[in-house]
C-alpha cells in the first residue's frame, strides 16, 4: 500500500511541472487537428477512389 502513495504522490507533483496550454492554445491546436483529420480522411478516400476504378477497369 505504501508503494501506491509513494506512486500517486509522485504523479502529483509531476503533473504541476506539466505546462497546459492556455484556451487560445488549446482551441488552435483542436482546429489544426480537426483540419488535418479532415484532409487526411479526403486524402485516402481519394486513394481508394482512384484504386478502385482501376481495379474495375482491369476486372472488366
Amino acid at each position: 500500500m505504501d508503494k501506491i502513495k509513494e506512486f500517486l504522490e509522485d504523479v502529483r507533483k509531476e503533473m504541476k511541472k506539466v505546462s497546459w496550454p492556455d484556451q487560445d492554445e488549446l482551441v488552435d491546436y483542436t482546429i489544426v487537428v480537426v483540419i488535418f483529420t479532415i484532409l487526411l480522411a479526403a486524402f485516402i478516400f481519394a486513394v481508394d477512389q482512384v484504386y478502385s476504378t482501376i481495379l474495375e477497369t482491369i476486372y472488366q
